[in-house]
């Protein structure tokens, strides 16, 4: 569903059109729209909105929202749209036939809308699959190409390694966005205790492999230095961060 769309309401009698404001699965009117479409002054639509807030019937910040609206003399103003909510609390308070007849239209429309977003949410889906596994494959073969050609410079050899990394990361990021990551070849021993001195000449070597740019391997503060540390605490024997994947989460947040 495509956000902050207008659709026409015409009331049954065919004497009032109010332009509706569709957006985030929700109707929206401004007070002046309101006034229209009960037929009331615009002293008492206010007066019905600010009693709604006031006797907590409604939480304000939740139904109401400003936006940018051009005015008939051209020129742009913040207003504040009220939700169906509201509307249809308006409704009540006046004893508005009307209120229940937009009630009826702004569910059915609001209905529609969701099962014609749904459709539109879900073909994007499958198009953006069939994209990532186009692009996986072409990554795949450009690789394959490099692989079986003879590389006689580095330059060449580091392309291939840049190929295959980059269709590696693809299936590793896809795997995360469908829940189905995991950590394979791990154990459950301590090998090492990594320490910040020896992280920060990894990252240093890193840096100086790949280019020596000033923007690689700042750090922003200690908070990395602190993360190292904290690792490897436990409490009764007991690691706080018993595995790889909860380090890694950690080092990297």
């Amino acid at each position: 569903m495509t956000d902050d769309q207008i659709i026409i309401y015409k009331t049954e009698d065919g004497q009032t059109s109010v332009d509706v404001k569709i957006e985030n699965d929700d109707v929206w009117l401004t007070q002046s729209q309101m006034q229209e479409l009960f037929g009331q002054t615009k002293q008492n639509i206010s007066l019905h909105v600010n009693n709604i807030f006031k006797e907590e019937e409604l939480h304000k910040l939740s139904v109401v929202k400003e936006s940018l609206t051009t005015a008939k003399d051209g020129k742009k103003y913040n207003t504040n749209y009220y939700s169906l909510d509201v509307v249809i609390s308006v409704g009540y308070r006046i004893k508005s036939k009307r209120g229940t007849q937009f009630r009826i239209w702004a569910n059915k429309i609001l209905k529609e809308y969701l099962v014609q977003g749904y459709a539109i949410n879900e073909n994007k889906l499958k198009e953006q699959a069939a994209q990532f596994n186009a692009l996986k494959q072409t990554v795949q073969l450009l690789g394959n190409v490099l692989k079986n050609k003879e590389l006689t410079t580095d330059e060449a050899t580091g392309l291939l390694k840049v190929v295959t990394d980059y269709s590696y990361a693809l299936d590793i990021l896809d795997k995360y966005d469908h829940q189905q990551l995991t950590i394979e070849g791990t154990t459950d021993q301590q090998l090492f205790v990594a320490t910040y001195e020896e992280a920060m000449d990894a990252i240093k070597d890193l840096k100086d492999k790949f280019g020596g740019s000033s923007l690689f391997g700042n750090e922003k503060d200690d908070s990395f230095k602190g993360s190292i540390g904290v690792i490897y605490q436990s409490f009764g024997n007991v690691d706080f961060y018993p595995t790889i994947v909860y380090v890694m989460e950690m080092l990297t947040t």
